[in-house]
Formats: structure tokens, sequence, C-alpha cells
């Protein structure tokens, strides 16, 4: 019987705790929870904030807020969720969400919902939304700048943090250097594509909102550099720095380039680079530009490389005579080289930056001289001295000639020159085609005899050793003796003019073809309209007549 009793309230008391735990499971609860509200701080941060009525009977697994900018339906799978992890405690609770993009600026609706999750499942508290504020930018200050300046962007920000801001100018980032509710300050970037004094766009960008500006920016040239950093006169000089001139075809602004103190204003309009000015008169000077009232005092000086003179062709030369001298880093423009020969100023010529020339003075006398140049900052002496010699006739030939020979005069003369030639007190003029002779005909209208040749260069005049004798032209022979008109006479003698023009033939009075002509014999042909008979052969050569000793008859 005891035995029965105890097995009896073992089953009793089985069925009570069955029946206890099905009470228990019968009273558990969910979790409950309220989305408090949804307040906007700028255009990319919110603040939310839930209320945890009952975290229910079954362990917390999650937490927080579900928002979504595209959608009113937030569940767990089409928003973004926002975990503040496992320890749900009842009461509110709050986050300030950061970085939040909208869909698009013209509705910038922001759905968020809280939510507690266990293992049973989630609960969420009721839609909310909000209006993000809208952002705007209203003026640039200053409204022009080069790269590496700060500039101010105006306008209606809220309150933004830095990292959700970004401004590009024509598509180049810019730093952000702080931002504000109503300013936003920025460096100007380096590698715009853009030339000086070009207008480019900036973007602003707030939280996934781009802002437009009303008015573009304009960007000036900023100048950082330049090469070479040494070279002769002349040098073309390479800037280099952002958003230059240079990188175009023509300057957009008047720009002043100071080398040492001598300034050069580049204000054409095709491009062309600076050059190193020619009267610079110190070395080791610093390059500067002054564009739109700044000015940018470069790294660096600049050496002018000193011209070297390695010959003078030729060594020595008459008064008036060309000489070439040769070297390096010649400066390649005419007036760019203050030479001299002695202590007479000389104009040089340049053909290269390795050769010029120079005319020696017609006033200097004989004698060695020193050839020097001052180039810019650099005075350059001629490692040989120049010998000037003086025209001079040292002999002539033939001595003896007739009118309209040549002389072949032999001593110093100006190549290239036209010289005036004395016979005596006539004259004529003749050209050098060789520096050591001169030939001349003798001038017509010359009586016979003896007589001084002279030369007249640079006011001077040089006469020459011994004298010439003018002779008179004679008829030695003539052959055949006798012949009918339009046959050939051949005259023979000395002293006959060669040329044409100046010689003529007669028989008596009648004029002669002539057929050939040397200075000792004339062949002409007998005159069709001669009557027939014995006649003089009359020759007449530069002026100077000779008649024939014997007759010449025309037969039928």
């Amino acid at each position: 019987m005891k035995k029965f009793s105890a097995c009896f309230s073992i089953i009793i008391l089985l069925l009570a705790s069955t029946l206890l735990q099905s009470c228990k499971k019968d009273k558990s609860t969910n979790p409950e929870v309220q989305t408090v509200s949804v307040t906007a701080l700028s255009p990319g941060s919110v603040l939310f904030k839930g209320n945890i009525v009952s975290t229910g009977s079954f362990s917390v697994l999650d937490y927080g807020f579900i928002y979504s900018t595209t959608t009113s339906g937030i569940n767990e799978t089409t928003g973004t969720k926002v975990s503040l992890g496992q320890n749900a405690q009842p009461g509110q609770y709050s986050k300030q969400v950061n970085g939040i993009i909208v869909a698009s600026a013209y509705s910038p609706v922001l759905y968020v919902r809280a939510y507690i999750t266990n293992e049973k499942g989630t609960a969420f508290g009721v839609l909310s939304s909000v209006t993000l504020p809208t952002p705007s930018a209203s003026n640039v200050s200053p409204s022009s700048g080069r790269s590496g300046d700060q500039i101010t962007i105006n306008g209606q920000f809220y309150s933004v943090a830095a990292n959700d801001v970004k401004v590009s100018f024509s598509g180049v980032q810019a730093s952000v250097v702080s931002v504000s509710p109503t300013q936003i300050v920025v460096t100007v970037p380096s590698g715009i594509g853009a030339t000086d004094n070009s207008q480019i766009p900036i973007q602003v960008s707030l939280a996934g909102q781009n802002l437009s500006l009303p008015y573009n920016f304009t960007i000036w040239a900023n100048y950082k550099d330049y090469s070479p950093k040494s070279g002769p006169l002349g040098t073309a000089i390479t800037f280099t720095g952002d958003n230059l001139s240079n990188n175009s075809y023509y300057y957009n602004q008047s720009i002043t380039v100071l080398f040492g103190t001598t300034s050069e204003i580049l204000n054409n309009y095709y491009y062309t680079p600076p050059t190193v000015p020619n009267n610079v008169t110190t070395n080791n000077f610093q390059i500067s530009v002054t564009e739109n009232g700044k000015t940018f005092a470069l790294p660096g000086t600049f050496n002018v490389t000193a011209p070297t003179i390695t010959s003078i062709s030729p060594a020595s030369g008459l008064p008036g005579s060309t000489v070439t001298v040769t070297g390096t880093n010649f400066p390649t423009s005419y007036g760019s080289i203050t030479a001299t020969l002695g202590s007479e100023s000389v104009a040089a010529n340049p053909y290269s930056s390795n050769q010029f020339s120079f005319t020696v003075p017609t006033d200097l006398s004989t004698g060695n001289y020193t050839f020097a140049l001052q180039a810019g900052p650099n005075s350059i002496t001629a490692p040989t001295k120049f010998t000037v010699i003086a025209p001079s006739i040292s002999s002539f030939s033939p001595s003896t000639g007739p009118i309209g020979s040549q002389i072949t005069l032999t001593g110093n003369f100006l190549l290239g020159q036209y010289y005036t030639v004395n016979f005596g007190s006539f004259t004529t003029s003749a050209y050098v085609s060789s520096s050591n002779t001169l030939v001349v005909s003798v001038p017509s209208g010359i009586p016979p005899g003896a007589l001084k040749i002279s030369i007249v260069i640079g006011g001077q005049t040089i006469t020459a050793p011994g004298s010439f004798t003018v002779t008179t032209p004679t008829i030695t022979s003539f052959s055949p003796t006798t012949g009918v008109a339009g046959s050939q006479v051949t005259i023979t003698g000395t002293g006959f003019n060669s040329a044409y023009y100046g010689t003529s033939v007669s028989f008596g009075t009648i004029n002669a073809g002539i057929v050939s002509i040397t200075t000792t014999s004339i062949t002409v042909t007998v005159p069709s309209n001669t009557g027939n008979g014995a006649m003089k052969i009359i020759v007449n050569s530069a002026g100077q007549t000779v008649t024939s000793t014997n007759n010449f008859t025309v037969t039928n």
C-alpha cells in the first residue's frame, strides 16, 4: 500500500510540473520597439531616436535602425541597417548617422524605422521619414586665382563634415581646408587642364548632392621654375608651372620677364618664348615673371655662357676688307655684339652662333691690332692679333701696249672692290677678283708715250713703280694686195684694239666690214661700193689712226 502511495505521488508531481510548464509557455512575450523621431542635422547627417518598450521573453540578438533613401517599404533586406548590438535595454536610444547620400537632390527624403531582433524574429517601429536639407552655393571669393591659392565658396551648407564635401576644378579634385555651415575653404589644385586666364567650372558635392555655382572661376598661370639655367645671349627660356600661356599659341596677358635688372615684355599675339636679352649687364642673375599684378621670383640663377674666339680669317688684310671670326656661343641677332679692332668700333654681322664677320675700318694705318668683343657681361679677346696691311702696287705687266690692251697690276688689293685706276691724267676703273692682282684695260684717248699708273683707295693715291708706254698701232703689210669687191683682206701689224667697237677699217673713204680682229691682225671684206683703182687702207684703233704705206688695188 505504501509503495502504491509513493508511485501515485510521483505521478501527481509530474503532472503538476507539465501543467506549470504549459502555463509558462502561454505567458511568454515578444519584444516591442518604437520609432520616436528622425531629425536631419545636415544634408548627409541624421539623428535617429527609438524606444524599446519591451525586450520580450527571449534574448535580444540585435537592435538599432534601418533606413532607406529610395523606398518606403523597409525591412531587413531592403534598407541599410544601423546596428547597435545585443545589449538592448528598455527605454530610449539614439544614433547619429553621417555620410548619408540621397538618391536625388530634388527629392532628398529619408525613410527610417527602429528594429529589435531575437531568435523568433524582428519587430519594427512605425515608419518615419524626414526631408534632408538642400545645400546651395552662391559665389566664390576671390573669383580668380592660381594653383595653391585658398579660395572660399560661400553658400548654405548646414553642418557638413569635411569628409562629406568634395570640390573639383574642371574635374580635378581640390583639397578641402575647412567647412562651416556657410563657407567651404579649398586649395586650388594643380593639374587643371586650362591655360592662363581661362574660365573653368567648379563642382561642389555635399553628401552626394551636386551644387552648381552661378559663375566660372578664372585660373591664372602659376610660374614655378624655368630651364635651362645657363646659356649664351639669346637663349630661349622655357617656364614650368601650372596653367601657363606657353601651353597655347598665344599669350592671354601681358607678361614681364625680368632678367636681373633687364626686362622683356611679352605681349605679342602669337607665342614666342622669352630669350635672354643681349643687353644684360650682369651674370648669375635671377629671373622673375610678373603677370596680372603678381611677381614670381623663380628659383636659381641664370649664368650667361661666355663666347669663345678660336680664329680670325684672314689674319691680315687691307682697310675695308672683310674678316671672319669663328668661335662658339656668339649672339645671332644684329647689334648684339659690340666689337673693337684696336680702339676703333666695328660692326659685327652674325652668320650663326659659331661665326660672324666685321669690316676693317678704312682709316686704320698699318700695324697689328687686338680684336675684342663684348657680349652682355662677358668680354672676350681674340687669341691672335690682326695685321692691317697697306694697299700697294709692286709691279705691272706688260710695260707697253696700245689702247685697249690689258695690264695686270701686282700688289695688295681689296678683293671684290672696284678701284679707280689712273693712266697719267686719264681715268678708268677695274674690279678686283684676286687680292694680289688687278687687271685693267688701257683707256681710249691716251696719246702715245710713257706715263704713270696709279690707283686710288681710301682717299689715298698709290703709284706703281716704273712707267707704262702707250704705243700706236702699225700696219706692216696686208694680203692680198689686189682684189675684187667682197673679197677678204688680212691686215698685219701691231697695237690693234682687239675690241670690234673700238676699231674701224676703210678702203680710201669707204668703210669695210671687219671679219675678225686681234692685236696683230685684222681681216676685212673689200667694200662693194668701192670704185676700181689703187687706194690706201686706213685703220682707226681706239682713237688712233694709222695708214698703210702701200696701196690696195680694187679690180673688176
